[in-house]
């Protein structure tokens, strides 16, 4: 054999090795990618999801919820739901699915649109009450309407008042009708349920000041678990009782729960001795701050007032200036460590001078005012929260929510006047907007 004929046999015998490694390749690439895919297909219940599409579907349904006479027919067209049905690639599903839909035909548990051929199918659910009651028989699957009224059940056995009340019923409502109760609850899921009254009972009964954890501690028995419902607890009292809270923080600290230690802004003419140590007031350019640690052991040596005013919003704190009077700062809703010190100042100056709040002209304002007196048992009055306040101001007013007219309708017996113009106007004014001028031009008025 010549050279020419060595290279040309070469060649040939180089090209057919290429060539079989090639197929080689091919056939394990296209086993490498078929063999797990058998698996998941064998694994996959096509039954049992087409029943439960089925349901869910129907459960949805109007005449499922009473708001229609007669049921729908419910459809699936299979290729939709599995891209693979009907594919030459996957004659395995076609397989498998066509089996799974002849065996439900013939039980009489679905029906085949017209035109329907094998790889192109679409099925026909018509809920009837013995084909729905066998399906969640098969499925094991707990009807929604038992669910329901085991939800409706265990939401009635609490006992709630004032907003929760408010907040219940709702709840109940909504769940009847079947309708979304996020973000407050978790549908039907009792636990969730459970533990959300347990905070909401824990912070009606709340007293006093109280760190975060401790709280979460104290009504779900672990000092992480709040976390994962406070999303749902700033909502429910947000939406429920004061729609002017900002964040989660201020929904807590309306019931004392505070994530750090309350301190108390004091400005004014005053003398304050606490354990051995001297506070002279008149010496700060500004204003002062006590820590709430230091209320039990404060005494009040001199306080030259001839009025004593709480104030809701800092900037109005930092703003005012009135001869012969004592500010306390309450940052919105006040605490126990601010309640605690007024009690301190009345038992010092008894009912020689007056007592005052100045604060938002709206429900969240009267609802602070109200709740200063009940608690403190001070008799205080409100300063600037009225008519010509809302007049003077028109300008800046803002409308009313249906939440505000609600709560507004509460605190009417107490004040009139100014609540009877604010629901006829549609207003409510911001404490920050009445002017300095208004607070130099009298000593007090009401």
């Amino acid at each position: 054999m010549n050279v020419k004929s060595k290279r040309l046999l070469q060649y040939h015998l180089q090209e057919q090795v290429q060539l079989f490694l090639m197929l080689i390749q091919d056939y394990l690439l296209l086993n490498k990618i078929n063999i797990p895919l058998s698996k998941g297909l064998e694994m996959k219940n096509y039954r049992e999801d087409i029943l439960n599409n089925f349901i869910e579907r129907y459960e949805k349904s109007s005449y499922y919820k009473g708001k229609s006479l007669k049921p729908q027919k419910i459809s699936i067209v299979l290729h939709e739901r599995y891209p693979q049905y009907g594919q030459s690639r996957y004659p395995e599903v076609l397989e498998k699915i066509e089996d799974v839909v002849l065996q439900l035909e013939k039980e009489d548990l679905i029906q085949f649109a017209k035109g329907s051929i094998e790889g192109n199918r679409k099925l026909i659910f018509v809920p009837t009450e013995e084909r729905v009651s066998k399906i969640y028989q098969e499925l094991d699957r707990t009807p929604l309407k038992e669910k329901r009224n085991q939800y409706l059940n265990c939401l009635k056995m609490y006992e709630l008042d004032s907003f929760f009340n408010d907040f219940q019923i709702a709840m109940e409502e909504k769940v009847f009708n079947y309708e979304i109760v996020s973000p407050y609850l978790k549908v039907y899921d009792q636990e969730d349920l459970k533990n959300v009254m347990k905070i909401l009972q824990g912070m009606k009964n709340q007293k006093e000041e109280i760190s975060f954890r401790k709280f979460s501690e104290k009504v779900l028995g672990d000092t992480k678990k709040l976390e994962k419902y406070k999303n749902k607890i700033y909502h429910i009292i947000k939406d429920f009782y004061d729609d002017s809270i900002e964040n989660i923080d201020d929904a807590f600290e309306l019931f004392y729960i505070r994530k750090n230690p309350a301190y108390v802004y004091l400005k004014g003419s005053a003398i304050l001795q606490i354990n051995e140590q001297i506070i002279d007031l008149n010496e700060m350019n500004h204003y002062f701050v006590l820590p709430s640690s230091c209320i039990k052991d404060l005494k009040i040596k001199r306080m030259d007032a001839r009025q004593v005013m709480t104030v809701e919003n800092l900037t109005s704190f930092h703003d005012i200036s009135l001869k012969d009077a004592f500010f306390i700062f309450t940052n919105g809703f006040h605490n126990h460590v601010i309640e605690a010190f007024l009690e301190c100042v009345y038992d010092f100056l008894g009912e020689r001078v007056a007592y005052l709040h100045f604060g938002d002209i709206d429900a969240g304002g009267f609802h602070i005012y109200e709740s200063l007196i009940k608690k403190t048992q001070i008799p205080f009055q409100t300063y600037k929260m009225n008519v010509n306040m809302l007049k003077k101001y028109e300008a800046y007013t803002k409308p009313l929510t249906d939440n505000d007219r609600k709560r507004l309708l509460s605190f009417k017996d107490r004040h009139q006047e100014v609540i009877d113009y604010m629901l006829k106007h549609n207003v409510k004014l911001e404490q920050e907007i009445i002017g300095e001028e208004d607070e130099r031009k009298n000593t007090y008025a009401h």
